[in-house]
């Protein structure tokens, strides 16, 4: 009798560790997917102007490149964090250099505001020597809202 009363113990246990487990919260992976599909859908409302590029030097004299533009959030949300992919290009038109860097970060309530933009600049040392010396191409690559 003490024998089949440890046994149902040890499955009422396990019923309750699998209940615990199965009410956690299950709608995270479909919110973080769900904020996939809405930063993929509000790209088209960005829109990167006035791309630059600018030289520069380090305080060790070495060459430093700017790649440089606006942002324009023609949206509806507020951006707190913009990433961007450089694509930096040979005299052939082929990739020599991709690289994801941060453009603009806002902290607290700060942010692109809808239908506003901002300057952004990003530097690169080190870049190839058969870089082609023009703009890369840039694209989104990640997009952070404030909620």
């Amino acid at each position: 009798m003490q024998f089949e009363k440890y046994y149902w113990n040890i499955l009422i246990n396990l019923v309750a560790v699998f209940f615990t487990i199965s009410c956690q919260d299950l709608s995270s992976p479909q919110n973080s997917q769900e904020k996939v599909i809405n930063e993929e859908a509000y790209r088209t409302q960005l829109v990167l102007s006035n791309l630059g590029l600018a030289k520069g030097e380090n305080f060790l004299g070495n060459n430093i490149f700017y790649v440089e533009g606006i942002i324009s959030n023609n949206g509806t949300q507020i951006i707190k964090r913009i990433d961007l992919t450089f694509l930096f290009k040979n005299s052939s038109n082929q990739i020599v250099f991709q690289e994801t860097r941060k453009a603009l970060q806002y902290r607290g309530e700060k942010g692109i505001q809808p239908k506003n933009q901002a300057n952004f600049q990003v530097a690169f040392e080190n870049l190839p020597e058969d870089w082609n010396y023009l703009i890369p191409k840039v694209q989104i690559a990640r997009i952070t809202f404030h909620y």
